[in-house]
């Protein structure tokens, strides 16, 4: 059924904005009068704009919420329209409503799920057909909520890890900016003609070539921040921060470790959803977002296809730590593949933990002896003539 996006007037002549479905405008009209809403306009909503995707917290709303509906024995048509109904003025509304749509014309939920790409993954929608065939649609959704959970946990870890740093770094650049523009040129008439120490004359120039190139440097830090966004968007620039940061020691073993949590993690949840060791594993390569290792698994992958063992093909492979083909091989012999994937992935993430704890503890003081560091070497440059009282003598 087609959705139609309208706008209406609330209480008090506050904008309402949302989205209804309708076999046409004249329904949806029929239908918005019948809820008492003072329509102001209503029209088509084009396919591209209900593919917006969701933020994994939504999707981690989104998520539990549906399972928890589904336990308590609604069917998934009315848990939809549930959620729908509570979601009516908020992002995920549109989208809440074309999955409505599709229930109700007979559609597999997974199917449903693939018209939104940029909000439910590869990861998200095999997991959900596997549940689909074996009627566990509750559990694959707790399992899902589950990893959503971990996902975000670990990004809030990053960010509380690189938060401070970057708040202390951009006070750096602003204290150095007002030191080499406002600071430093209030002084070059009182030092003009005088015979100046070094420190001092390297700082002078310093400023006169900030203050003369402000415009070029603008310019270049605009365009310094437009090609970051560009490359943090677009797939090429993604794949080239890749491979500069797989190249950087430290945080190329940091970004691996992230990496092997995602990808264990992932293939342990589609075996346990059913699906056979290579095919799972073929699914969260996906999800890996390392463009080494990605290369590393695939050629794996091809190997297992040829015969060799988990363990043989994952031996010596780049970015792939030897324990990890160790435990794979133990866990192949035993039958308990899957819950051997998701002690690795247990283990990298307690790693990751207590390398965020150490770059957080580190990182820290550096950047404060930086600063300090900054700061003094400019008051030294102009203390350091001063104390020649000499020099002021008329």
């Amino acid at each position: 059924m087609p959705l139609f996006r309208y706008k209406a007037l609330g209480e008090g002549g506050k904008d309402i904005r949302g989205a209804i479905d309708a076999e046409s405008l004249q329904e949806a009209k029929v239908k918005l009068v019948r809820r008492q809403i003072l329509v102001v306009e209503v029209s088509p909503l084009e396919e591209k704009k209900k593919k917006g995707g969701l933020s994994r917290s939504e999707l981690l709303s989104f998520t539990r919420e549906l399972a928890r509906l589904l336990e308590a024995g609604l069917p998934l048509y009315e848990s939809l329209s549930s959620l729908e109904e509570k979601y009516r003025r908020a992002k995920m509304h549109e989208l809440l409503l074309d999955l409505c749509d599709q229930i109700r014309s007979g559609h597999p939920f997974s199917e449903a799920l693939g018209r939104h790409g940029g909000s439910f993954d590869l990861l998200y929608r095999t997991m959900i057909a596997n549940a689909e065939k074996s009627g566990g649609l509750p559990l694959a959704l707790q399992e899902l909520a589950r990893l959503i959970e971990r996902e975000l946990k670990l990004k809030k870890q990053l960010i509380g890890a690189l938060l401070y740093p970057a708040l202390l770094s951009v006070f750096c650049i602003t204290v150095l900016l007002v030191l080499l523009y406002g600071v430093v040129p209030s002084l070059f008439e009182l030092f003009e003609g005088k015979d100046l120490h070094p420190f001092t004359q390297f700082v002078f120039a310093s400023s006169r070539f900030a203050i003369r190139a402000k415009w070029g440097l603008l310019s270049l830090f605009a365009l310094l921040i437009a090609g970051g966004i560009w490359m943090a968007l677009s797939d090429l620039g993604k794949r080239w921060i890749g491979l500069f940061f797989i190249r950087i020691p430290g945080v190329k073993d940091l970004w691996a470790k992230v990496a092997l949590a995602r990808f264990f993690r992932g293939t342990a949840t589609l075996l346990e959803g059913g699906l056979p060791a290579l095919s799972a594993m073929g699914q969260a390569e996906k999800m890996l977002r390392h463009p080494g290792m990605e290369a590393s698994m695939r050629s794996a992958l091809q190997q297992i296809e040829e015969g060799e063992t988990l363990q043989d093909a994952l031996l010596g492979k780049p970015f792939i730590p030897p324990l990890v083909p160790r435990m794979l091989g133990i866990a192949q012999a035993g039958g308990d593949l899957a819950s051997m994937m998701h002690q690795i992935a247990s283990i990298y993430e307690e790693d990751l933990e207590k390398s965020f704890a150490r770059i957080t503890a580190l990182i820290q003081p550096i950047l404060l002896l930086v600063l300090g560091a900054m700061v003094g070497f400019v008051l030294l440059s102009v203390l350091l003539p001063l104390t020649d009282v000499s020099s002021f003598a008329v």
